[in-house]
């Protein structure tokens, strides 16, 4: 039985008019200055206070924010868990790559989440790969051993992120809420989507995409890859037959539209959560709402910051929770 939520609910209904709108995106977009952009967030409650922070350490802060909410409401770390997944098999990445090459890199790891980066690279290190949590064992040993004995990055990056989508999957299946079930299967749906057609943009072959999609409810794997073999045509006659003909226009435009739409297809999913109260459908729907405007934050910046047209950002630009 799924725990009562109503005073979580209740202090997430407080924090929501606090999230940015697709109004505030757009005038983000439309600064002059990288500076004035990153003033614009500060002013908006954005950061420690601390004007000399970099736009990665705005953003860092904020993502330790939207964690601390989601600690301080619910009493179980397990049901949000499946939030912090994507992070946390970033940091494993990361903790690989600097093992296998022995660069230490500044600046990879996402900091509040999973075990610590040393933690990570002393089992890597050590070949301790059973210390590791649950479901990272097998994926860290065979991506370790891939960059090793080939030196390929991407091969080693295919088996850490079909990894973290199996768990996002898992972490869905295994709760009782249905809007993480549905997040989880949207979310292993369009990283499907954009594996097969960033796939066959890049001339991978059929075994990649064996490799790296994972089955979900959304669409079938088989089909799509069955389409692939007659490219994006392919691709895009078997979306339109699955229900996503708003995806095939979106692809018909550009990339960057595309991905656009595939971002927005998992907050459409969670605005139906304005409307609930008892369960931790709204919280969950709140930390995904931040993670969003957070990423779309930093990338409106880094558009500024080199210099892109306003245009050509807002394009880039996802919708909002608010």
């Amino acid at each position: 039985m799924e725990k009562d939520y109503t005073y979580g609910v209740a202090r997430i209904r407080a924090l929501e008019s606090g999230l940015l709108t697709d109004d505030d995106m757009s005038q983000l977009a439309g600064m002059k200055t990288f500076e004035e952009g990153l003033t614009f967030l500060r002013d908006r409650g954005w950061g420690n206070g601390n004007e000399s922070l970099t736009l990665d350490e705005m953003m860092s802060v904020e993502k330790e924010k939207t964690y601390r909410v989601l600690e301080e409401i619910v009493d179980e770390p397990e049901e949000y868990a499946i939030l912090t997944l994507p992070d946390i098999y970033h940091n494993l990445k990361a903790a690989i790559k600097q093992v296998c090459t022995e660069q230490e890199t500044a600046n990879v790891f996402i900091d509040g989440v999973g075990e610590k980066p040393q933690f990570l690279k002393e089992c890597i290190r050590e070949g301790n790969y059973e210390r590791l949590p649950k479901g990272m064992a097998e994926p860290a040993k065979e991506a370790t051993e891939i960059l090793l004995r080939t030196g390929d990055g991407q091969l080693c990056d295919l088996v850490i992120d079909r990894a973290a989508l199996e768990a996002i999957r898992e972490a869905g299946k295994n709760s009782e809420n249905e809007l993480i079930q549905k997040y989880a299967d949207i979310q292993v749906t369009v990283a499907d989507i954009k594996i097969a057609v960033r796939g066959v943009q890049s001339g991978k072959d059929a075994q990649f995409l064996d490799n790296a999609l994972v089955s979900c409810a959304g669409i079938s794997v088989s089909e799509l890859k069955s389409a692939s073999v007659n490219g994006i045509e392919g691709i895009s006659s078997y979306l339109e037959s699955a229900g996503y003909k708003d995806g095939v226009e979106a692809l018909k435009t550009s990339a960057s539209v595309f991905e656009c739409w595939c971002d927005n297809l998992v907050i459409e999913e969670m605005k139906s959560q304005k409307y609930r109260a008892f369960t931790i459908g709204p919280v969950i729907a709140y930390a995904v709402a931040r993670l969003n405007e957070i990423k779309t934050a930093k990338m409106i910046l880094l558009g500024i910051q080199n210099g892109f047209e306003e245009d050509f950002i807002k394009e880039r630009v996802r919708k909002m929770y608010a």
